[in-house]
């Protein structure tokens, strides 16, 4: 499969984690990947969009996949193709992360392939049980072990069937 990249910003944790485990999971399913581009697009729509704009034209239709560390870099590549006037049918697989609103809903149109969703509301409970036994001292059971500095959550994938679901639950919250 070949493919573009597109990074948050240059040595940030999360996107540099965010592109090792979608590209490191392709590999272990022993899928051949060629990276073809790369592109630093500092979380924003608009910086992706211009800079799907020069990729698209070194590269046109060698792309197959597109994955970006964030919903709003994959949405600045779709609105990249939509200003190159590429038809739906002949784009790569395009592929964000988070499940924002907007992500999700150009997943449920059909326009992103998917997005992992990151579980805004988990994390704000993580980091307030965190602060709590920081302030009061008291322990629990995350706090033992090798990994007590860090903090986990699940990321779920998210389809055109999941999205709606995810939506309405965004809505509800």
């Amino acid at each position: 499969i070949q493919y573009i990249i597109f990074e948050g910003e240059p040595g940030h944790q999360d996107a540099i984690m965010r592109t090792e485990y979608a590209t490191g999971t392709l590999m272990k399913e022993s899928i051949p990947l060629e990276r073809l581009g790369y592109g630093i697009a500092n979380w924003n729509r608009a910086e992706a969009q211009s800079k799907m704009m020069q990729l698209y034209s070194e590269f046109q239709d060698r792309i197959e996949l597109i994955i970006s560390n964030n919903d709003d870099m994959a949405l600045g590549v779709l609105d990249a193709y939509d200003k190159i006037g590429l038809p739906k049918d002949k784009r790569p697989f395009i592929y964000g992360i988070d499940g924002t609103v907007v992500g999700l809903e150009a997943v449920k149109k059909g326009n992103l392939m998917g997005t992992v969703y990151n579980d805004e509301q988990g994390q704000a409970k993580a980091l307030f049980q965190l602060a709590y036994r920081l302030g009061t001292g008291k322990k629990g059971p995350e706090d033992e072990g090798e990994n007590k500095k860090i903090i986990r959550l699940p990321y779920q994938k998210v389809r055109r069937e999941d999205s709606q679901r995810l939506l309405e639950e965004k809505e509800n919250k």
